[in-house]
Parts: C-alpha cells; sequence; structure tokens
C-alpha cells in the first residue's frame, strides 16, 4: 500500500492521517450516510473500498508496532496490573497506546473466558488513565494475525456533537428529551396552561381517527376543532399513495441498511390491505370510534419516538421536534392521568361529543358501548392498558438512547448493583 493510496483514502473519508480505527469507523458512517442523501450512490463503493483499506492498515499496523516491548512506564503498569488480574488464568497482555485508544494484546484464538472483557473493564476502571476513552481487545493468531476482537468505552467522553442543540447524536439532548418533556407535561395539565396545548390535544384526537380512516383506504380530513371527514367509499388514491409512501420506507430502510425500517414498512403494507380489502365494514366502524382517544395515545408515542429520529434537512425536524415532543408528551401526559383516574373510580368516561355534550349517542364512547356491545369495564381496561403500554414503550426507547449514547452503559451498571 503506497503513501499516495492511503493520503487518498484519508481524504476521501475527511481524516488526518494516523486516525484510529474509531475515528475512521465514525467517518465512514457519516460521510457515506451524507453520500446517501445527497443521491450519489456511484461514490457507495469508492467510500466503502477507502474504509476497509484504512481500516486494515490501521488494524495492521496496530499489531505490528504491538510487537515491540513497550518502553512506556504507563503502558508496562497498565499491563503489569491486568496480568495480575489474569494470574489464575495463565494470561499474559500486552498494552498500546495510541491516541485516546488503550490497545490490549493477547495470544489466543478465542476469548479466555465469557466475561472476559468485563473483567478487562472492571479492571481499567480502577486506575486512574488520562484522557483513555476507547478499549480494544485483540485475540492474536501464532501468525500474528487478529483471531478475534472486543471493543468498549472506558468512561463518557466529551464529542462535538453533544453541543449541538440541533444534532440527533448529542446525548445530553437524549438523556434530558424524556425526562424534560415529560416534567413540562405534568406542570402543564396540573396548571392553567393546560388550556395552551388544548388545541394540540383536539387534533392529535381527530388525526388518530383519521389514521384509521386512511390504513382502511378511505380519505379523511382532521381538523383542529374537533372533527374529522371523513368519506364512506374506498379511494384507490388514498391506498395507492400511503402504498407508495411505505414503498419509499421500505426503499430507505434498505438503503440506509435499516432491517426494522423495511420491516415496519412491510407490516404496515399488510394492515393496509387487511383493513382496506378484508376488513368487515362493522369492525372498520368500530375502529375508527375507537382511534380518536386511542390515537391520543399511540399518535403521541410515535411522534415522541420521533424526536430521536432523523428526518430530511429540508423538513427541519432537528428544529422542530422541540415543539413536536413537548405537544405529544403534554397528550400522552393528560390522556394517560385521565384514564387512571377513571380506572381507580375517581373520573368517568368522556361520553358524547365536543359540540353535542355528554348526552350525544354520536360519541366515540356512546358507539363503543350502544353499538359494538363493549362494557364500561371493557372501554376502562382497554385504554388503560394502552396507555400503560405506550409508557413501556417509550421507556425502552429511552433507555436504548441511553446505551446507544454510553455503550459501555450496562457494564457499568451491572458493576454499580454488584
Amino acid at each position: 500500500m503506497s503513501e499516495i493510496q492511503l493520503e487518498q483514502c484519508y481524504k476521501l473519508l475527511g481524516l488526518e492521517p494516523g486516525a484510529s480505527v474509531q475515528e475512521i469507523d465514525a467517518a465512514y458512517s457519516k460521510t457515506m450516510f451524507e453520500k446517501l442523501r445527497q443521491g450519489a450512490k456511484h461514490e457507495k463503493q469508492p467510500l466503502k473500498l477507502a474504509y476497509e483499506t484504512l481500516r486494515n492498515y490501521t488494524l495492521m499496523q496496530a499489531c505490528e508496532t504491538a510487537q515491540d516491548d513497550p518502553t512506556s512506564a504507563l503502558p508496562r503498569s497498565i499491563a503489569e496490573h491486568l496480568n495480575q488480574q489474569f494470574g489464575a488464568q495463565q494470561v499474559h497482555v500486552q498494552i498500546k497506546l495510541h491516541q485516546d485508544e488503550l490497545q490490549v494484546l493477547l495470544k489466543a484464538k478465542q476469548p479466555p473466558s465469557v466475561e472476559f472483557a468485563k473483567v478487562v473493564y472492571r479492571s481499567l476502571s480502577t486506575l486512574e488513565l488520562p484522557n483513555i476513552k476507547l478499549v480494544n481487545i485483540y485475540g492474536m493468531r501464532g501468525n500474528q494475525s487478529i483471531a478475534w476482537k472486543q471493543q468498549f468505552q472506558l468512561f463518557e467522553t466529551y464529542s462535538p456533537t453533544d453541543s449541538d442543540p440541533y444534532s440527533f447524536e448529542n446525548r445530553n439532548i437524549n438523556t434530558l428529551a424524556f425526562p424534560v418533556a415529560l416534567i413540562f407535561a405534568w406542570i402543564t395539565n396540573v396548571t392553567p396552561l393546560k388550556i395552551l396545548f388544548r388545541s394540540t390535544h383536539i387534533w392529535i384526537h381527530e388525526v388518530g381517527h383519521a389514521t384509521v380512516a386512511w390504513l382502511a383506504g378511505r380519505k379523511a380530513t382532521p381538523l383542529p376543532f374537533g372533527w374529522t371527514n371523513i368519506e364512506e367509499a374506498r379511494s384507490l388514491f388514498v391506498y395507492g399513495g400511503i402504498l407508495v409512501l411505505l414503498g419509499l420506507l421500505f426503499w430507505a430502510g434498505k438503503r440506509e441498511g435499516k432491517p426494522w425500517l423495511m420491516g415496519l414498512a412491510i407490516g404496515f403494507a399488510a394492515l393496509q390491505f387487511y383493513m382496506t380489502w378484508l376488513m368487515p365494514t362493522d369492525a372498520y366502524e368500530m375502529w375508527l370510534s375507537f382511534g380518536g382517544i386511542g390515537g391520543e395515545f399511540y399518535l403521541s408515542t410515535l411522534l415522541m419516538a420521533g424526536f430521536y429520529v432523523p428526518l430530511p434537512d429540508r423538513w427541519r425536524w432537528d428544529f422542530w421536534r422541540y415543539f413536536v415532543v413537548l405537544g405529544a408528551a403534554n397528550t400522552l401526559w393528560s390522556s394517560f392521568l385521565q384514564w387512571h383516574q377513571i380506572k381507580i373510580g375517581n373520573d368517568t368516561i368522556p361520553w358524547g361529543t365536543l359540540f353535542g355534550g355528554g348526552g350525544d349517542a354520536g360519541g366515540d364512547m356512546n358507539q363503543l358501548s350502544l353499538v359494538y356491545g363493549w362494557s364500561d369495564q371493557q372501554i376502562i381496561n382497554t385504554y388503560s392498558q394502552l396507555g400503560n403500554t405506550c409508557l413501556i414503550i417509550l421507556i425502552g426507547i429511552y433507555g436504548i438512547m441511553l446505551i446507544k449514547g454510553d455503550p459501555a452503559f450496562l457494564i457499568k451498571l451491572r458493576q454499580r448493583f454488584r
């Protein structure tokens, strides 16, 4: 590999010579995403080739330099410390420091134990290591090639994205977003500020009705004053339009290597087909009545989860997501509290309509009870369980974001409770 070729690879990924494996991985992901977003598919293969070339070169350099006896006092003391920890396992390691990366090398075709990386982490955590961000463990074969590799972050480190409020990789924002939104929602729901979000709550309710109609192939126009215009006849335009959108979602998932997006698109396409062509009319109308308050839960949850999902730059979602997550959290918390109060007997089911009052038989809850035979307890249990499920989903998403921001989070958590 000539120096000119290496220089071209570094330039293609926007890196300086001597970049670490972690920096190469990050630069490749960022550059590839930008090129795909710009539609520059022809640059995909050169980027991949440059990435693989630099990564292999850097790893081989690490292996070659690690064969020299470390002369620095710090690597030698770290190696002695780890070798004492692994004395019973007869494991001997070498240590190499490369910028902010600590490399642990040992001759082993496979990890000595299932929890080997955890033991290394626990041992290194007791040391005061200056500016060490990443730990790479390399298992070496007899011919000095790499047999296996394990990696983890040793400590939480600063990233430039942590000071950018519009970055979806900002760990501070990702950590605080949900707690702050829910605290804000609680405050607004117990104060007169609740009136400021009344129209948002109503509009999400109406979109809940509309989503059922759209998935069932009907035209629907949700209005923010408590009404949704819905046509009874199926519309090929609506069915085809949503199918095209789901196709674009599938394509985006495939392009970006996200199988979960592809699965989501396929799942919704199957649901749309069933609801449009196979679902009985009575069942459709029942779900239409259910979808209003149901939407207050599932649409609010979807909008809150969307806080962590980048969208095309032209939408400026990086800015508007802050307002959306506050409005969605307010609606979700308001509905959750209402149905919790109903379940424990401190409130009643919201019968009637916004315009006709509690005695209007055309209300959603009235329809579920009088037309479709739902008991009061069935209504209460269904919406209460839906609220609990949405809350659990959000907690799960929040946990995933915490772990994504700090891959060593689980190890730290286990260590704290041992």
